[in-house]
């Protein structure tokens, strides 16, 4: 497998975490964005939407971090990322869904206002308002997860693709500049510190967001 991968990147971090916990060898191929190479006909070709992450192996070329993992887990079923049931499954994609539609962009937001070192490489400008309802619209999308952990370590019963999903976003704006401490949800709080002592979390964060959180 070759992985396409960007730094301060919370999409490649997430398909970074899935790879290592599967165990899955894969050559890496580091993509910078603000240079333009994400943008060059090369990268283009592997996804037209020059993104990262994006993953190539044999004839596939894929891209979205939740499909990356989505194929990676269903390649290698001995990592057991996904549950055996249909109904399991189906609950995963909710989590997916949940994620990417809602809790990441959220946090992005509030990242991307916030980290002094993204608003450099970036040039955006510091929105209170935005800030503001970033934070509101978490204000309302955490409880949904704090429930959800109620009397559980994971979402779905066993450590799975639902879990990992949500560690690079909330891994950002915990630290830094965002300082987001989760002080309301203390089961979120806690499921975080479990998915975030993993070494695959680690080795993710060492490959795509080193010095950035």
């Amino acid at each position: 497998m070759d992985f396409y991968y960007g730094t301060l990147s919370g999409n490649s971090a997430r398909s970074a975490f899935a790879l290592a916990e599967a165990g899955v060898a894969f050559t890496p191929h580091p993509i910078g964005s603000p240079n333009g190479e994400n943008r060059e006909a090369p990268y283009l070709a592997l996804n037209p939407m020059g993104k990262v992450p994006a993953l190539v192996d044999g004839d596939l070329r894929l891209w979205e971090s939740n499909a990356i993992n989505w194929y990676v887990a269903e390649k290698h079923p001995e990592a057991r990322l996904l549950p055996a049931s249909l109904a399991g499954r189906a609950s995963v994609q909710r989590w997916l869904m949940f994620q990417a539609a809602h809790v990441s962009p959220a946090c992005m937001t509030l990242f991307r206002k916030t980290n002094a070192r993204v608003r450099a490489v970036w040039k955006t400008d510091a929105t209170p308002e935005a800030v503001e309802a970033a934070r509101q619209e978490l204000g309302r999308y955490l409880p949904v997860l704090e429930q959800a952990l109620a009397g559980r370590d994971w979402l779905e019963g066993d450590f799975s693709l639902a879990d990992l999903a949500y560690a690079p976003h909330l891994a950002m704006i915990a630290a830094g500049d965002a300082g987001f401490d989760f002080a309301a949800t203390p089961n979120v709080r806690a499921w975080l510190a479990r998915m975030w002592a993993r070494p695959g979390w680690k080795r993710a964060v060492e490959m795509s967001l080193s010095g950035g959180v």
